[in-house]
């Protein structure tokens, strides 16, 4: 192999088994909640419905576990208030053992490595 080549596995080894930055990728999943879940909702209120019909049955449901949040405007600042909240948990966890998920198998790898190096003979 040229060291090109080689250069390149590296590469694609040390982007495979990359630390993902826990505060970056919760912040991240916390942006892109809040704001599916407010555009969600003002479409919704600029869709409007026929008298007589609730505004967005399915996605009001969500009071229920966002207590305050309604398909108006002022429930998308409330709504993507939560959506930032429960983004950024589920981003942190997911971050959290990606990371540590990665650590086992590296440190596995390692171990192995480490023991297949020792000679009996």
């Amino acid at each position: 192999m040229s060291t090109a080549s080689i250069d390149r596995h590296r590469l694609v080894l040390a982007w495979a088994f990359a630390r993902v930055d826990v505060v970056a990728f919760a912040a991240a999943t916390a942006a892109i909640g809040a704001g599916a879940l407010f555009a969600l909702t003002l479409a919704l209120v600029a869709k409007g419905a026929p008298p007589g019909v609730a505004v967005g049955p399915h996605l009001a449901t969500l009071a229920v576990f966002f207590p305050g949040y309604a398909v108006t405007l002022a429930g998308a600042f409330v709504g993507a208030a939560y959506a930032c909240a429960v983004g950024a948990l589920c981003g942190a966890v997911v971050a959290a053992l990606w990371n540590f998920a990665h650590a086992l198998l590296l440190g596995g790898i390692r171990m192995r490595a480490n023991l297949a190096s020792y000679s009996i003979d």
